[in-house]
């Protein structure tokens, strides 16, 4: 038992669980308005796009860098290494607040939108103040499937390469989050840790989309693959019209991150999104992520019983 408290599973595990019961909902949204501010120091209007690009890749490669020394010397010296493992993934994974906020922002909507654009506001990059309640219910089902697929590409590259991958997939998670290249001003600043993200959560947002297509309307779902290629993140794409084609829904179209209107590619189904296909979704990912944990939990307890 001691040795599966210590197994990376069972600390991504314990880190879950935790953020489950209490989710780090201060601790994110601080992390990123300070990388924001730190990138603002440098990302300054009237410097080249060939400059700004270097700025950015260097900025993340000084945060990068020491971080990953100061975490080595911290473990050396630390009694217990694995608590600190499960503290920096508790303090990194949405699923805690997505599942407290994202159900009350469909509770709200109904008769109290303001608050439901409020709520939606601190998950999201979006504008949400004049989203309908169509809006909101589609900016709910992106958010859960986008977020939860990070997550999900984090446990891979702890289960994958430990500690130190998973310090650098939760540095790019956060720097794109606070150097958002789909807005101009950042565009050019953000473009490699964007360009590396992109790369690390490449297969993991592959895997999440496969997974769901073993549900129900999966035919539907596989129509839909080939749209989500017109994605800005083919991957992000692919798994938002799976998504949406599975419960024969509608994802995409326009949304505001400025003042300015921005059309993306309509995924999925005709068919607007209502409640009924929000939830079925919302499951369908937690099962499909349930799905992993327990194969992972198979594949980890089975050899125990032939030592």
């Amino acid at each position: 038992m001691p040795l599966l408290l210590e197994h990376p599973l069972g600390l991504l595990t314990l880190a879950l669980l935790l953020s489950l019961l209490q989710p780090a909902d201060r601790l994110q949204p601080l992390l990123t308005a300070g990388l924001a501010r730190l990138g603002r120091r440098l990302n300054k209007a009237g410097y080249g796009p060939g400059y700004l690009k270097a700025a950015g890749a260097g900025l993340w490669l000084v945060l990068l860098l020491p971080l990953l020394v100061a975490w080595w010397a911290l473990a050396e010296l630390f009694p217990w290494p694995a608590l600190l493992e499960v503290l920096l993934l508790w303090a990194c994974l949405d699923a805690g607040r997505l599942t407290r906020r994202l159900p009350q922002t469909l509770r709200q909507i109904p008769e109290q939108l303001p608050q439901a654009r409020q709520t939606l506001a601190s998950l999201c990059l979006r504008q949400t103040d004049a989203l309908s309640e169509l809006g909101l219910r589609k900016a709910v089902a992106e958010v859960a499937v986008l977020r939860l697929a990070a997550d999900f590409a984090l446990a891979c590259w702890y289960s994958a390469g430990g500690i130190y991958a998973a310090l650098t997939f939760v540095l790019l998670r956060l720097v794109v989050q606070a150097w958002p290249a789909k807005l101009a001003d950042w565009r050019a600043f953000g473009a490699l840790p964007s360009l590396l993200y992109r790369a690390m959560a490449w297969l993991p947002f592959h895997a999440l989309a496969m997974t769901l297509l073993i549900y129900p309307g999966s035919r539907r779902a596989v129509q839909g693959w080939a749209r989500g290629s017109l994605w800005a993140f083919p991957a992000a794409g692919r798994l938002l019209a799976v998504a949406a084609g599975g419960v024969d829904a509608g994802l995409g179209g326009p949304r505001r991150y400025t003042q300015t209107t921005e059309y993306y590619p309509k995924l999925g189904s005709s068919h607007p999104l209502g409640y009924t296909q929000v939830h079925a979704l919302l499951l369908r990912l937690t099962l499909a992520l349930l799905f992993w944990l327990s194969i992972a939990w198979t594949l980890t307890l089975v050899p125990l019983f032939y030592v």
